[in-house]
């Protein structure tokens, strides 16, 4: 059985000028990366164009250093870390269970999808998505626009075997 939302329906994108001018300030973005971060970027672009704040939405149980950076829009999900001098950039999703560790850079539009684990150092390209239980090795660069699969490990000789489309 559906349970009724206790949010009000406000429209279609094309009465978002309209909200924001009746003094809706803030604004989140809810669709995943549905295989394509350039759709997180289209709509973070529409709403900051229109003047928008988009606040980082992390849950209670998530853990972040005090020494991480997180970007506006950002999505931290249920039971994540994001360790030491870590930084993720604007509008992207970590979400249930996945671990960050140090001194890694999730660039913008990023997904790291459930229980996956960036070890030290990783550097995610913008607009990347690391799928569920994935695993990146420490000091990888994963490139902009790449999708690492589920389950998957990523450690050195990875992208020249060409499994990953980046």
């Amino acid at each position: 059985m559906q349970r009724e939302s206790p949010y009000k329906y406000l429209g279609t994108d094309e009465r978002l000028q309209e909200c924001y001018d009746n003094g809706i300030k803030k604004a989140v973005i809810g669709v995943g990366y549905l295989g394509k971060g350039k759709i997180r970027e289209t709509i973070y672009d529409t709403l900051k164009q229109i003047g928008f704040e988009l606040p980082v939405i992390s849950d209670p149980s998530a853990i972040i250093s005090s020494t991480a950076s997180v970007g506006e829009g950002t999505f931290i999900g249920k039971n994540v870390i994001v360790n030491a001098d870590s930084y993720v950039g604007r509008a992207c999703i970590i979400n249930t269970q996945a671990l960050v560790e140090h001194e890694c850079k999730i660039d913008d539009f990023s997904h790291i999808a459930v229980s996956a684990v960036l070890c030290g150092q990783v550097q995610v390209g913008r607009a990347a998505f690391v799928g569920a239980n994935a695993t990146v090795i420490q000091c990888m660069n994963i490139p902009a626009g790449s999708i690492i699969p589920a389950g998957v490990v990523v450690r050195n000789g990875y992208f020249k075997k060409g499994i990953c489309n980046g």
